[in-house]
């Protein structure tokens, strides 16, 4: 068996030199670039504090946390993702199996009958039988690395749909966070028009007795009655959306329908993330994080999941220009087939009927009306469209978290100044009360005093809502935490 090999190995490596001498006459693209392009980056200026990936535990309430873990496991957008990333892992499995070697079985039985008149009749009987069993081996040499770098590329588009899917990790866990503020300043709202619904019926009655004791207008009266209707007013208003923000959570936590209708937003009874209003005010009642340094490390949104992604992508796509360029050198495979054949089934398997074959082929693409070039053209086409890509999503992450840093700090400093105007207001309101029960101010006073208080109190709600949500879009920006592993680490 030694010998019938050295002869087709002999013809096989001078068909393969030729062919490769042949390949090397053609004028060969570039080969792919799978390294990330180098970029002009801001200069780092401070070290960053450790921030825990699960930065929503920061805001000490069970109830947000609890919602965020229940998104995460139930997302549908979520669940789509992790579904690509199967996909996409099965697929990587295909591409590995092309690099291995194929071993199949076959059992084949035919029969046959020969004319005996024709010119050269079969020795003995015109009809045969003929049964066969073999194992048969295929497996292509990968010289120039063409399949190594068709399963590159598809193991760095798994990379890249798992840090796509990280990138959506962060996205849903600020969208969960965003709308419970929301909806805990909602509550905050109702609470404040409902307190003031019910001291304003209190007065009302009280008032009727004085109009009717003669101390007071009946102008005054309609003035009271007037300010009760637009505050009752404005309880169903709230009511309503307090509804739609708890239906639009419970579809972003991935709830079955019957559950978004009947199931209610469970959350603290005593806002954590929004503390009630009290009659000095102060920032240090909003929830705070770990100091956000003014400088960002240069390196630090490289490690933002959609960066991530962005980078792999390129990566694949410099995987697959070499996986086209390697289709204009020559094909190497091997064929080999062992078993056995007999034409009766009660000797298929003894000595005699031993059969192998052994084939060594080298295959050179010539002219294909220029296929490989288009091929091959459209590859390098798409990696820079990847390059491009990757440029502008790191320039993206980086505007993105100086905006994110821009918005936290107005959010921090209106949160303090409307704080300042509730606390001013809910005194004057005080004072406007004493002066008209002092006769010194009219009604129409006291209304407007109280009125703008109000307003003031759920202005503060509705701050504080915007500085937890400006502290949960800073930390997305960041990549979900400054401490966070790399994609390939998870």
């Amino acid at each position: 068996m030694s010998r019938a090999l050295i002869a087709p190995a002999a013809l096989t490596l001078a068909a393969l030199t030729a062919l490769t001498a042949l390949s090397g006459c053609a004028q060969l693209p570039p080969a792919g670039n799978t390294a990330p392009p180098a970029l002009e980056l801001p200069q780092a200026t401070t070290a960053p504090q450790p921030v825990a990936t699960d930065w929503w535990t920061s805001f000490n309430d069970p109830a947000l946390s609890a919602l965020v873990a229940e998104a995460l496991q139930n997302n549908r957008d979520l669940a789509r993702a992790v579904a690509r990333i199967d996909e996409s892992r099965a697929l990587l499995a295909l591409s590995h199996s092309d690099t291995q070697p194929s071993l199949t079985a076959t059992v084949a039985g035919s029969r046959q009958r020969s004319s005996e008149t024709t010119g050269n009749p079969i020795q003995g009987a015109a009809t045969r039988s003929s049964l066969r069993a073999t194992l048969n081996l295929d497996y292509e040499i990968d010289l120039w690395s063409r399949l190594a770098k068709a399963d590159a590329a598809a193991r760095a588009e798994l990379l890249a749909l798992s840090s796509t899917r990280d990138a959506l990790f962060g996205v849903i866990a600020v969208q969960v966070v965003q709308a419970y503020t929301a909806l805990q300043a909602q509550d905050e709202q109702r609470r404040l028009f409902g307190a003031a619904v019910d001291v304003q019926r209190e007065s009302l009655g009280l008032q009727r007795l004085r109009l009717n004791a003669g101390d007071i207008g009946e102008l005054d009266m309609r003035q009271l009655e007037g300010e009760l209707a637009a505050n009752e007013a404005q309880l169903p208003r709230l009511d309503r959306a307090r509804g739609e923000s708890e239906r639009a959570l419970a579809n972003l936590l991935g709830r079955s329908p019957r559950a978004v209708i009947e199931q209610a937003i469970a959350r603290a009874p005593q806002p954590a993330v929004l503390a009630t209003v009290t009659a000095a005010p102060t920032v240090a009642s909003a929830p705070t994080i770990a100091a956000v340094p003014a400088g960002l490390p240069s390196d630090l949104l490289q490690h933002r999941p959609d960066v991530q992604a962005a980078q792999a992508r390129l990566a694949a796509a410099g995987a697959r220009v070499d996986a086209a360029r390697a289709a204009y050198f020559p094909r190497i495979a091997l064929t080999a087939a062992l078993g056995q054949e007999s034409a009766e089934l009660s000797r298929l398997f003894e000595g005699p009927s031993l059969v192998w074959n052994l084939l060594a082929s080298a295959t050179q693409p010539i002219w294909g009306a220029g296929r490989l070039r288009a091929q091959s053209d459209a590859e390098r086409a798409r990696e820079r469209i990847a390059e491009l890509d990757y440029r502008d999503s790191v320039a993206a992450a980086f505007a993105d978290a100086r905006n994110a840093l821009g918005a936290r700090s107005e959010a921090a400093e209106s949160l303090r100044l409307a704080e300042r105007r509730a606390t001013a207001l809910s005194r004057a309101a005080d004072l406007t009360r004493l002066r008209f029960n002092g006769g010194e101010a009219s009604r129409l006073q006291a209304i407007e005093a109280e009125r703008a208080s109000l307003a003031a109190q759920a202005q503060v709600a509705d701050a504080r809502r915007a500085m937890v949500a400006t502290q949960a879009d800073l930390l997305r920006a960041l990549g979900g935490g400054w401490n966070a592993a790399t994609p390939a680490e998870r």
